[in-house]
């Protein structure tokens, strides 16, 4: 049987495709991504990372096994330090007023994973919450084959994402929701692939919206 994980790679593989095309990815990367658009983005992941957090505690209580509900919270807990220090940073050195009220895509974004955790299965709430997790790490990944990084004013976002012990701890996880999917049965299986490609979506929503200024949807 092929790993969940693959499957729901294939399923979000174009949304992933458009992600790394999309103009914000592309002039992050070269570093020619105007000021504002970089703004309007780190007001929004400001405040999408606060209720991501606190999620991401709540999914480490849904756990039963005491070693993966270590190993999940340390995770948690090492992965939003580094993203807060980076904000910290980013918000520093532009200015950034973080205060913005949440857009339409980070509220639905928020809503999306917040249901998944009120349904109380681990398996569903886990694959709301790993888009954010693998997605980043993925264009953190691809950022750095192709960034330059010669004065480039966001050269710290992309070191945060693309981290060799970041990648190496976002490969446990994925470990870890495979093992849950193989337990799991076909139903909940394919709601934890409908739940990853829409956050994937969300995830491309995201950054349209830091580039656009409006939402699309």
């Amino acid at each position: 049987m092929k790993k969940w994980t693959e499957e729901a790679w294939s399923e979000a593989s174009g949304i992933y495709a458009d992600i790394i095309g999309h103009p914000f990815i592309l002039e992050l990367a070269d570093g020619s991504l105007s000021i504002e658009r970089f703004k309007r983005y780190i007001a929004q992941d400001e405040l999408y990372l606060g209720n991501y957090g606190r999620q991401m505690y709540a999914f480490a209580d849904m756990i039963d096994d005491a070693s993966q509900k270590e190993m999940f919270a340390e995770f948690a807990r090492a992965g939003l330090e580094g993203e807060k220090a980076m904000h910290d940073l980013m918000i520093a050195r532009f200015g950034i007023e973080a205060s913005a009220l949440p857009s339409k895509v980070t509220a639905a974004y928020n809503a999306h994973t917040e249901a998944a955790i009120r349904t109380g299965c681990k398996e569903v709430a886990f694959a709301s919450l790993l888009p954010c997790i693998w997605i980043y790490n993925e264009v953190g990944k691809y950022l750095k084959t192709i960034a330059v990084t010669e004065g480039n004013p966001y050269c710290e976002w992309i070191d945060e994402y693309g981290d060799e012990e970041f990648s190496a701890s976002v490969e446990e996880i994925l470990s870890l929701i495979d093992g849950y999917a193989d337990s799991a049965d076909e139903v909940t299986r394919a709601e934890m692939t409908r739940q990853f490609r829409e956050g994937v979506r969300f995830e491309y929503e995201f950054w349209d919206y830091a580039y656009a200024g409006f939402s699309r949807s």
